[in-house]
């Protein structure tokens, strides 16, 4: 089992510090209840019969390549660059992997009220639309810090254009970026959030260097695990270091709990007690 050695400079534990006592999830139906003007007032349809995770065709494992190579999706017909297929040749690209959920984290966001960003996390993380893995957590992660900044701030007029940049900002990253790249997605996703609320831009340093220093605290904790990828595990816990962050730099009291995984019985690479959500 792998395990975090106890005398790391910055121990993923550290973040819940100053949080409430973690409390055990209670797990949702894939369609929850949408008190944010979805229509027919469910977050989205339940009827996504998809393999919730490996091969969206088949739910075969993934198989990564050792190089990038040019590759057909079996769902738009597009030639992409991937890293990885599986067992049985599919390939899937980005777009139509993390298209069904990108649109239900946009519409959630875009329009609820909660200030509590991990609570409107878990609520899409739940969703049948946003499997397992994939690079839907990209954006789930600054869309729900953007949108809970807005809501503490109460600026709710800028909360939907902010969710909206964020999306655009994240697309570019590739799935897989965590390994692929050395910069996981969801942790990116937390130098997003602070770039756009404090309206960063390359000629404004203090702002810059405040996203930038937001992104390299997330990827610490997310690399200090030395497990296996999970993008549930990843978004929480970048989550939970943005939290921490907007406190003491951006004076913004964003109140946040880490919770009990749900998703630990379907994840064929789960780390175990490395994890912090594992209990």
């Amino acid at each position: 089992m792998v395990r975090i050695p106890p005398d790391r400079g910055l121990r993923v534990f550290k973040l819940f510090k100053s949080s409430p006592p973690p409390a055990a999830a209670k797990p949702e139906p894939p369609s929850a209840p949408c008190d944010a003007g979805c229509d027919g007032g469910d977050l989205a349809t339940s009827s996504d019969e998809t393999p919730f995770t490996g091969c969206l065709v088949c739910g075969e494992d993934l198989v990564y390549l050792p190089v990038s190579a040019e590759l057909v999706c079996v769902l738009c017909g597009a030639a992409k660059l991937g890293s990885a297929r599986c067992k049985s040749g599919h390939f899937a690209c980005d777009a139509c992997h993390a298209a069904p959920a990108m649109d239900v984290i946009e519409k959630v966001c875009a329009t609820s009220d909660e200030r509590d960003p991990m609570a409107l996390a878990l609520r899409m993380l739940r969703h049948a639309a946003v499997k397992l893995h994939g690079p839907e957590h990209h954006f789930l992660v600054p869309a729900v810090l953007v949108a809970a900044y807005s809501n503490v701030k109460g600026e709710p007029k800028k909360r939907a254009e902010r969710v909206a940049e964020a999306r655009r900002r994240v697309a570019p990253i590739m799935g897989g970026s965590c390994a692929m790249l050395g910069a996981c997605g969801a942790a990116v996703g937390t130098g997003t959030f602070v770039s756009i609320v404090t309206e960063a831009t390359p000629l404004k340093g203090k702002e810059r260097g405040l996203a930038n220093r937001m992104t390299a605290r997330a990827l610490t904790v997310v690399g200090a695990t030395d497990a296996a990828r999970c993008c549930k595990r990843d978004s929480m816990l970048s989550i939970l270091a943005a939290v921490k962050f907007a406190r003491e730099h951006l004076r913004v009291d964003l109140s946040a709990r880490g919770p009990e995984c749900e998703w630990r019985p379907v994840n064929k690479q789960c780390g175990g007690s490395a994890c912090p959500f594992h209990r």
